[in-house]
């Protein structure tokens, strides 16, 4: 409980009655947003509208909020916000990083049974109050879905609904905002059999995919705690993630009269959670899914964002679609399954993202690189949560890649085209995104973007835990004739990633001829 807890929703859902059990229960501060703004205005919410109109209200509630952010770890509050406190995108984002958000929801009618009287809620005035808190509803469903997580108050007592949030504040999971498919991530030690079935609910069927690998590690053991899954084994690897895999999901799914209240579940790395993804975004036209990664890669970057997809001929990811999980739970304790070669790997991935959006974390694994190969589940679980806080943070912000998003392509045109080069055999992912956030950061150097001393940085922080750094030795160019191929291609340029500093990058649009240029001529750079 390291982060404010913020119970939001619609009013006379129970926040301030949770609220204050939750805050009693665990010995923390209880804060009524609205009556500290009563007391900082030295009026009512009702005056404050009468007076100032909303608009100045929403300002002294944003102000009161970003200070209640800041309250530090071992002293965070408990907080009771108003209805529409986290109705601008910008604050409620804010609040899904800096916080844990609970949305308690409640019908129309149990809001109007609670709220009697309405005389001093200035927002239902109007003839027919029951239309207005439908209208407001409506307007506020999306933000409401933007939560870690929803609980229904209606007729629950509320020692049960405190029981609840107390549970999800605990568990201080991850948000992913994406509307009415925003989801929480869950990371931890040991919550593989605990979190799991609660995640997957009680959908009509659920169809578990995994590959034959992992599924002799760790399927049955899954397969016990779920309700009589259908089972999908396929075969392992980056050169089976096509489109005749998938197509191995479909049947296995038809033939088991899987409908379209079915739930699919990806237990394995990268390749299975992109595949079951895409298989689950196209069967019946959509049907639901739950992340369950066993790679560090899987936890940090494919379970995270809604890419799914499968590789094209030597185009890597080029059929997908943007598909959000509904929930994913990362349990580093699996990981001690994971070949050292493939935890390594990973590794680039986790400081590529250090790169991108957390300077402190590539502090902490600089501090750490004696004992990072051990697999200290607790040095593992801040690394895993904090890569994925960051991706949240970003996809959060842009869901299909249309802007911010591109930033976590730092490191992968170059690596993608050497991936593909290799035959997805040669290099495993990690040692191309290595090979590939040197190329980037090199070429910033040329371009005058990137520091020589976070070039020099990187490529030391890359080598220390046993990454390839050596372009020399790598067929630059045969990558260079695949670039062309790369996603964030339009016409003649690309869009390609840069870094100006630990937690500074930006994108730029070079010229396919250009950035060609730029990597061959890397193989003559030091």
């Amino acid at each position: 409980m390291r982060r404010p807890l913020l119970l939001n929703g619609f009013m006379a859902t129970g926040k301030s009655s949770v609220g204050k059990l939750v805050a009693a229960k665990t010995k923390r501060p209880f804060i009524d947003l609205d009556a500290r703004i009563e007391a900082r205005a030295r009026m009512s919410v009702a005056e404050i509208f009468a007076r100032l109109g909303e608009p100045e209200f929403r300002a002294l509630e944003r102000a009161e909020l970003a200070e209640v952010l800041r309250s530090p770890g071992a002293n965070a509050p408990v907080v009771s916000l108003g209805g529409g406190a986290l109705l601008g995108r910008e604050s409620r984002l804010d609040a899904l990083d800096r916080a844990v958000v609970v949305t308690l929801d409640a019908t129309a009618d149990t809001i109007l049974e609670r709220v009697g009287d309405a005389s001093s809620r200035p927002l239902l005035s109007g003839p027919d109050r029951r239309l207005r808190v439908l209208e407001l509803l409506a307007a506020r469903a999306g933000a409401y879905a933007e939560s870690h997580a929803r609980i229904a108050t209606d007729r629950q007592p509320v020692a049960a609904l405190a029981e609840q949030v107390e549970g999800v504040w605990r568990r201080d999971p991850i948000a992913v905002a994406a509307g009415a498919a925003s989801y929480a991530v869950d990371v931890g030690s040991a919550i593989l059999e605990t979190r799991l079935p609660a995640c997957v609910g009680t959908p009509s069927r659920t169809v578990l995919v995994s590959d034959e690998t992992v599924f002799g590690l760790h399927g049955t053991r899954v397969a016990n705690v779920l309700d009589a899954p259908l089972i999908v084994r396929l075969p392992p690897g980056e050169q089976n993630k096509h489109i005749g895999s998938i197509e191995l999901i479909w049947r296995a799914a038809l033939e088991a009269s899987a409908d379209r209240k079915a739930r699919f579940v990806a237990l394995g790395g990268g390749v299975v959670t992109d595949m079951t993804g895409f298989a689950a975004a196209t069967y019946m036209r959509g049907v639901s899914w739950v992340g369950a990664p066993t790679t560090l890669l899987a936890m940090v970057d494919a379970s995270v964002g809604g890419k799914t997809g499968v590789d094209l001929l030597s185009a890597k990811n080029a059929v997908g679609a943007f598909w959000q999980p509904a929930a994913v739970v990362c349990d580093v304790d699996v990981l001690a399954t994971e070949s050292l070669r493939g935890f390594r790997s990973a590794l680039a991935e986790v400081i590529k993202t250090a790169i991108i959006g957390d300077p402190e974390l590539l502090t902490l694994l600089e501090e750490n690189l004696a004992v990072l190969m051990t697999r200290p589940p607790e040095l593992v679980s801040e690394l895993v949560r904090r890569s994925i806080r960051v991706k949240a943070r970003i996809v959060s912000a842009d869901e299909r890649e249309s802007g911010l998003r591109a930033v976590l392509n730092l490191g992968h045109t170059v690596g993608h085209a050497l991936e593909a080069v290799a035959g997805y055999t040669r290099l495993t992912h990690g040692e191309a995104i290595s090979l590939g956030l040197v190329a980037a950061l090199r070429i910033g150097v040329a371009l005058a973007v990137t520091p020589q001393e976070l070039c020099d940085r990187v490529t030391r922080l890359l080598e220390g835990v046993g990454l390839p750094t050596d372009l020399h030795a790598e067929p630059l160019s045969d990558a260079v004739r695949l670039i062309a191929h790369d996603k964030k291609r339009s016409a003649s340029k690309l869009k390609f990633i840069l870094a100006s500093g630990p937690g500074q990058v930006r994108a730029l649009d070079l010229g396919l001829q250009e950035l060609e240029s730029l990597v061959l001529s890397l193989r003559g750079a030091a």
